[in-house]
């Protein structure tokens, strides 16, 4: 017998939903990277994921300043087949990976509204 739950129900379109929220926030940074980082195209891949730490902790107002100085060293350098915007929403998803195992995705909630 094969029955949901209402609490399943919930949820799977809570995990839908944070599903495209990370979409749209590893689309919308590298937008952001793409924007602030000038020729990406001449610079090799560790080279261009270095530069994508910076321009988004430049952009990113949860990054802090170690985790910069981490990311630069942890996050993963783009397959070398991958065109420019690939290889940034790359390392992109790869800097939101380890934002969201750090808590560093959402601002943290205020006084009241947990």
């Amino acid at each position: 017998m094969n029955t949901i739950t209402t609490a399943q129900r919930i949820s799977t379109s809570s995990d839908i939903d944070a599903s495209i929220a990370a979409t749209r926030r590893v689309h919308h940074l590298t937008a952001v990277a793409r924007d602030a980082i000038d020729d990406p195209r001449s610079l090799d891949g560790d080279t261009l994921a270095k530069a994508v730490v910076k321009a988004l902790y430049d952009a990113h107002p949860l990054i802090r300043f170690e985790d910069a100085l981490e990311l630069a060293v942890i996050v993963e350098t783009p397959p070398v087949d991958s065109s420019t915007t690939e290889a940034i929403e790359y390392v992109v998803a790869d800097i939101c990976s380890h934002l969201d195992a750090w808590n560093r995705s959402e601002p943290p909630a205020l006084p009241g509204q947990a």
